[in-house]
C-alpha cells in the first residue's frame, strides 16, 4: 500500500506542500506523506453522520485504548489515574515548565534537540542550557551516532532546576538504551532535578530496537513504583500521522505533580477536547496496528537509501538512527569544520556571518529540495541538516539527487 502513488497535498492546508514552489521537493517538517490507518477514516466517516458537534468529553474508550497500546507495545502498565489529557505534546510542556519553574530558572537541553524546546523556555523567561550531546565514532556504517556525556551531565545538574528530555530523540534518530536512561535517571534523582520527557517519537521503532519509556526506565519495579515528580509526554501525532488532529497524554505518577498540572491546564483554558481528534485517536490505538508496522517497514526502507544515496558523497554521512523517520545528515567534513566528539558546535560561518547549515539550505533550495537546517536546532547542529525521508521512493530519490547537485553547487559557491 504504501509503495502505490501518493495522495497530492499541495492544497490541501499542508503549509510544508504549500509553501514550496511548483517543482519544489519539501523534506523538511516531520510529517508523512503517507495516508493514516483506514480505521482512522472509517471512524471519522462514522462519526461525521452524526449531524452535531457540541461540546465533548473524553470518551472513556480512549485512555482505555491508550493503556492497552502501551502495555502491548512497551511493556508499560499505566495506572488510569496517571494520566492526563492535553491538547498537544509541545502545550503540555510549555504548560509544565511554566508550572513547575520560575522566571530566570534554567532549564537543561539534551543538544542539538527539537528547536521549539528552546522557544518554549526562552519566550517563558526561563534560561537554556545547553547539554551537549557527545558524538561516538563507532565501528558499522554509516559512523556515527549521539550519546549522552555524562560527565557533562553531572557538571551542569547542579545549576539546573529541569530538564527536558526528547525521546527517541529529534534529531539523531537514537532511541535511547534502558542503561543511558538509567544512568540518567540516577543523575537527575539525586541532583532533585525534574524531567519532561517528550516522548512522542516512541512508536515509530527500526528492526531490533525497544523502546524504552522514561518512566520505566528502572523496571522491572512497576510502572510508578518510585517517587518521583517526572512526566512523560505522549501523543498518537506522530505514530499515526495525525498532527493535524492533535491530542496527547501526560502521564504523571506523582498525586501532587499531577494535580499542579491540572490545575495549570484548566487555569490556561487547556479543559475542552477536540471531537473529531478524540474520534481519531480512540480508532488509532484500537485499530491502527497493522497499519502501523507496514509503516515501520516502509521507513526503514526509505532510511537504507536515504544512507546508500549519501555513502559515495565525498565527506558527508548520515547519522546512524534507531527509529524516527528525519535522517541528520553531517556534513561537517565536507564544509572544512571541525568534527568534536565533545561541545560538538561547529562554528563555520560564511562571510556575513551566517551559520553554514542555513547558507546550504537557501542554496538547495534553488536546487528544488527543502531540508531543515541544523543550526535551528542548537549550534550544535550546524554543519547539518536534517532530511524527512517519510515520502515516496521516486520522490525521495529525486530529493537525493538534488541534494548531491546542491552539494556540489555549495563547494563552487563556497570556495
Amino acid at each position: 500500500m504504501m509503495e502505490m502513488p501518493l495522495p497530492e497535498r499541495r492544497g490541501s492546508g499542508a503549509f510544508k506542500w504549500d509553501l514550496a514552489g511548483d517543482d519544489e521537493i519539501p523534506l523538511w517538517v516531520a510529517d508523512m506523506d503517507f495516508p493514516v490507518a483506514p480505521a482512522i477514516t472509517n471512524a471519522l466517516a462514522q462519526r461525521l453522520k452524526h449531524p452535531i458537534f457540541g461540546y465533548s468529553s473524553v470518551p472513556e474508550q480512549y485512555p482505555a485504548a491508550f493503556r492497552r497500546w502501551q502495555a502491548a507495545r512497551n511493556d508499560w502498565d499505566i495506572e488510569a489515574e496517571h494520566l492526563v489529557v492535553l491538547p498537544s505534546v509541545m502545550q503540555g510542556l510549555a504548560v509544565a515548565v511554566e508550572a513547575f519553574t520560575a522566571p530566570g530558572d534554567r532549564i537543561g537541553l539534551f543538544s542539538p534537540v527539537y528547536y521549539p524546546f528552546f522557544d518554549v523556555v526562552e519566550e517563558l523567561g526561563r534560561v537554556v542550557v545547553r547539554m551537549p550531546l557527545r558524538i561516538e565514532e563507532t565501528s558499522s556504517a554509516p559512523g556515527a551516532r549521539y550519546t549522552f556525556d555524562f560527565d557533562l551531565i553531572r557538571e551542569q545538574i547542579k545549576t539546573v532546576s529541569a530538564v527536558l528530555l526528547c525521546s527517541p530523540h529529534n534529531p539523531g534518530g537514537r532511541v535511547w538504551s534502558r542503561a543511558e536512561l538509567v544512568e540518567l535517571q540516577e543523575i537527575t534523582t539525586s541532583a532533585g532535578v525534574r524531567v519532561l520527557s517528550d516522548e512522542i517519537h516512541a512508536d515509530l521503532l527500526f528492526p531490533g530496537t525497544a523502546f524504552v519509556p522514561w518512566l520505566r526506565s528502572d523496571a522491572p519495579a512497576p510502572a510508578g513504583s518510585r517517587d518521583s515528580a517526572d512526566i512523560a509526554f505522549l501523543a498518537p501525532s506522530k505514530t499515526f500521522n495525525i498532527p493535524g488532529l492533535p491530542t496527547a497524554w501526560a502521564v504523571v505518577p506523582d498525586p501532587e505533580t499531577r494535580q499542579t498540572l491540572k490545575n495549570a491546564l484548566h487555569a490556561r483554558m487547556h479543559k475542552l477536547s477536540n471531537l473529531l481528534t478524540m474520534e481519531a485517536a480512540l480508532a488509532a490505538y484500537s485499530g491502527g496496528g497493522e497499519w502501523l508496522e507496514e509503516i515501520r517497514s516502509v521507513l526503514y526502507k526509505r532510511y537504507t537509501t536515504v544512507r546508500e544515496a549519501i555513502a559515495p558523497l565525498d565527506g558527508v554521512r548520515v547519522f546512524e538512527m534507531e527509529g524516527t523517520f528525519i535522517a541528520w545528515i553531517d556534513l561537517r567534513e565536507r564544509w572544512g569544520l571541525p568534527r568534536r566528539t565533545r561541545f560538538a558546535a561547529a562554528t563555520g560561518r560564511d562571510h556575513n556571518g551566517t551559520p553554514r547549515s542555513r547558507a546550504f539550505g537557501t542554496l538547495a533550495r534553488r536546487h528544488g529540495v527543502w531540508l531543515s537546517d541544523g543550526s535551528q536546532f542548537g549550534p550544535e547542529g550546524d554543519g547539518f541538516m536534517r532530511l524527512n525521508f517519510a515520502t515516496s521512493a521516486e520522490r525521495l530519490n529525486e530529493g537525493l539527487q538534488r541534494l548531491s547537485a546542491a552539494i556540489d553547487a555549495f563547494d563552487r559557491h563556497d570556495a
